[in-house]
């Protein structure tokens, strides 16, 4: 897997053409976690975190996601590229 570092710009503009189910890393309140893309909107992007998905005993959709600020997105995953803001 190849790490490509992206100032928030490029990253939010990744995340503009991005579909459901993509990957990202996002840090809220001071914790990380990974989530999963649900829907790409206006102020921000609709995810599951991962924690939530592998803890789910629900049929599908049945999941219900949080709105997180394109500001909190540190890393998104696209086809084997993580598009990263992080520093080295």
């Amino acid at each position: 897997m190849s790490v490509v570092h992206v100032s928030e710009a490029e990253l939010h503009a990744k995340l503009e053409k991005c579909i459901a189910g993509e990957r990202l890393l996002i840090e809220h309140e001071g914790n990380r976690f990974s989530a999963r893309i649900q829907h790409v909107g206006l102020v921000g992007v609709k995810v599951i975190p991962e924690s939530e998905i592998k803890n789910s005993h629900k049929t599908p959709g049945d999941v219900e996601g949080v709105t997180v600020p394109y500001d909190e997105i540190l890393e998104l995953e696209v086809k084997g590229v993580v598009y990263s803001r992080l520093p080295d």
